[in-house]
């Protein structure tokens, strides 16, 4: 446990740093993706929408940094994630994913076979969804919401002008 908590800060330092570096490099090519353009209702977003599951941890106005968690054989509210974001899970066995209409999107181990946590990917953002945690153990996650996402290109770093 002592373990994964200090890779868990190792990883939010870096990402932390990292971030500060870009916005210090390039400020003016970063835009924020806009609230507006989030295609689903305000009370989708799942902090409000599943509050038991997902607690903000750090929110700044660069990104979100949520605690996850769903005990074994329980299901989350239905929820939707707007933002582009990194999911690493700390913890999980096996779940499904169904969409807002109850039909089955996807089963499977959460850790893929073969893979140790922690473990990290990539997720961009996510329709309304519900995680049934099919195992007996908790599934435990920290997803990282990135805010402002894109670089122009002509001006970030390590681009060549075109």
């Amino acid at each position: 446990m002592k373990k994964s908590l200090a890779l868990i800060a190792v990883f939010f330092c870096g990402l932390l740093a990292g971030s500060g570096l870009l916005l210090m490099a390039a400020p003016p090519t970063l835009h924020a993706q806009p609230a507006a353009t989030c295609p689903w209702p305000d009370n989708l977003d799942a902090v409000r929408a599943a509050p038991e599951n997902h607690r903000v941890l750090l929110e700044s106005d660069r990104l979100r940094v949520l605690d996850v968690t769903i005990p074994a054989g329980g299901k989350e509210p239905i929820h939707a994630h707007c933002l582009p974001s990194v999911l690493v899970v700390l913890e999980g066995g096996r779940a499904r994913d169904f969409d807002d209409h109850g039909k089955l999107i996807e089963e499977g181990e959460v850790i893929p076979h073969g893979a140790t946590a922690p473990f990290a990917f990539w997720l961009d953002r996510t329709p309304p969804h519900s995680i049934h945690n099919t195992d007996i153990v908790l599934i435990h996650l920290v997803r990282v919401e990135l805010k402002q996402t894109a670089l122009s290109s002509a001006n970030a770093p390590g681009s060549q002008a075109r």
